[in-house]
């Protein structure tokens, strides 16, 4: 009789391992979705950011084009010769490609 109560309580035990198991993989599933919507709207944040950056580069190259400051002018337009040389770099990549 012991023998049938030890069989018992494993397999008591086996099924609330399983359990446990099979819950563990379901919270392991909704925190792989928490990471992938976290990590999207982290990447959207990055964009923003980086858009905003780019908008704010430009104002500085403008206002440094306005003012009297002769560096500050060199300065912005060195910066506008790159944007430019960058914009022909990306057409010819684009005329290759066809």
């Amino acid at each position: 009789m012991e023998t049938v109560e030890h069989l018992e309580q494993l397999e008591s035990q086996l099924y609330e391992l399983i359990d446990r198991f099979q819950a563990m993989e379901q919270k392991n599933q909704a925190l792989e979705k928490a990471l992938s919507e976290t990590t999207n709207k982290l990447e959207k944040k990055h964009e923003v950011s980086r858009n905003w950056q780019e908008k704010y580069d430009a104002l500085k190259s403008a206002q440094g084009i306005n003012t009297g400051d002769m560096a500050a002018k060199k300065r912005a337009l060195h910066h506008i010769d790159a944007l430019i040389n960058e914009v022909d770099a990306c057409i010819a990549q684009l005329e290759i490609g066809d």
